[in-house]
């Protein structure tokens, strides 16, 4: 027995959905460049200079979109930023696609589509350059080919499914969340049996090959990667208590959210389609207990929202406009109200007079290029000796990422950072003694330095009290050769 629904032309709903992928696309353009580099960007960026088959803190996808864009457009800001908005494009034209597959007609599919596009979580991309669209890109093409193997029941598709899912690994790892809910939802499924076929072990084997490379890296380096997500969840786990986390998916999907629910409902009532449902419900609990963030399993829901789409469509045919009206005019709402959180509508006095930083990751984008600044005066001001025999020492990524980016045109050297994946970018010889030291707190200087001295305290223009205000350049002396020093106190993987 087959679920088999009455499916529009397939061009339609590629013209459908890149309809609405392309005035996204209108409203972002615009807006990509405001405001500056954001931390996590002035990493990848040196991630991309820095070609590797992995990286501490996150897989190498987004490292290698960087190496690719870096030789055509240079440092350009705004060409790694469109790669997210290209990325959370397509996701826009499968949700579409989805929808065909679950028998959705034109104003289902274009509703799912627009709807998905409208919500707070891809209104962000084009925003900041990020592996979180690249992987909202993997687990939504997953999500196209589940459906489809679900739903037509096609065996060959489970390699397809498989590589995918190891793209997505290499993308973010958060992937195997999405994974563990697919395999738990058929086993629900009326012909559970599937799973006994070769099929997912196809699948298995493909996201393996894609996969290993990565795996071989975590191997060779004494797998820094669980260290640094030990690290991440502890942090995560008091950011983001269980009423916080499903309060942030609330505010990222807007009621895009209702319609989710609407969809998982509509799936689970035809039984060929539970295990469908069983995926968003799966995916957000898994993501629950393992003491993630709100935003991380907002891809899968994709699935429901196209599903739902389905099913209010059958809402209007009956004379339900009014419900179905309400919700487009809610979401419209929270596109507008949330959708400044992450979209950088405002001007950026605007933004820092509103206190939107606050809540947004705005903050982290705000004064770099003074920090840059106030380190070649404090590096001008060294004695030639000291300049000779130094460094530029950064205690975090952020730090190290602002000077290699802004520094060179004023005469800064390559700065040295442990904080996570900078802590490989380094000479194999350290015997430096002297350090121009970023962002470190009293209590590491102590350790560091055998005498310091205090040469400015970083600031921005407009004095918004984001995580470097406040922290000093120091000239330090230090105790031992900073080879020496670097693994017993300076190499970190945590945050």
């Amino acid at each position: 027995m087959t679920f088999q629904p009455q499916r529009t032309a397939l061009r339609t709903t590629l013209i459908l959905g890149g309809a609405v992928a392309l005035a996204k696309a209108l409203v972002t353009v615009p807006l990509m460049s405001r405001y500056g580099w954001h931390r996590d960007e002035l990493y990848f960026l040196q991630g991309a200079k820095h070609p590797a088959l992995g990286y501490v803190d996150f897989p190498p996808v987004t490292a290698w979109v960087g190496w690719v864009i870096h030789p055509i457009f240079g440092d350009s800001l705004i060409a790694l930023r469109a790669t997210g908005l290209v990325a959370a494009g397509v996701t826009i034209v499968l949700v579409a696609v989805i929808a065909r597959e679950l028998g959705g007609g034109r104003a289902s599919q274009f509703g799912a589509a627009a709807g998905w596009a409208l919500t707070p979580f891809v209104l962000g991309s084009g925003s900041l350059f990020h592996p979180t669209w690249f992987d909202a890109l993997a687990w939504v093409g997953f999500l196209t080919i589940a459906v489809r193997l679900v739903v037509r029941r096609e065996p060959r598709l489970w390699l397809p499914l498989g590589i995918v899912a190891g793209i997505g690994f290499e993308a973010k790892y958060t992937i195997l969340f999405l994974v563990a809910a697919l395999a738990a939802g058929l086993v629900t499924a009326p012909d559970r049996q599937q799973l006994l076929t070769r099929g997912p072990w196809l699948g298995l084997a493909g996201a393996f090959v894609v996969a290993a490379p990565n795996l071989a890296w975590q191997v060779q380096h004494g797998w820094p990667s669980v260290h640094f997500f030990s690290s991440q969840s502890s942090k995560t786990a008091s950011d983001t208590p269980p009423l916080a986390y499903v309060a942030e998916q609330v505010l990222f999907l807007g009621a895009m959210f209702v319609v989710a629910v609407i969809g998982v409902i509509w799936l689970w009532r035809r039984p060929l389609l539970r295990a469908l449902a069983c995926i968003p419900v799966a995916t957000m609990l898994i993501v629950l207990l393992e003491r993630g963030r709100g935003y991380y399993p907002i891809p899968a829901d994709a699935l429901p929202i196209a599903a739902g789409a389905i099913a209010l469509e059958a809402w209007v045919s009956r004379r339900r406009q009014l419900l179905v009206g309400i919700l487009v005019a809610l979401q419209l709402l929270a596109a507008v109200a949330v959708g400044q959180v992450v979209l950088p509508i405002r001007s950026t006095s605007s933004m820092v007079s509103s206190g939107i930083w606050k809540n947004s990751y705005y903050k982290d984008e705000i004064g770099w290029p003074e920090l840059a600044s106030a380190t070649a005066r404090a590096w001008r001001s060294l004695t030639p000796a000291e300049r000779q025999d130094g460094v530029v020492l950064t205690a975090n990524y952020g730090e190290a990422g602002a000077i290699a980016h802004f520094g060179p045109v004023l005469g800064l050297p390559t700065p040295l950072s442990g904080h996570l994946s900078w802590q490989y970018w380094r000479p194999r010889r350290l015997p430096q003694r002297f350090a121009l030291t970023i962002g470190f707190d009293s209590r590491d200087l102590a350790m560091l330095c055998s005498r310091s001295r205090r040469l400015a305290t970083i600031d921005n223009r407009w004095h918004l009290d984001n995580e470097e205000r406040g922290r000093t350049i120091d000239a330090c002396m230090l105790r031992r050769p900073l080879g020496v020093l670097w693994k017993p106190l300076i190499a970190r993987d945590d945050l």
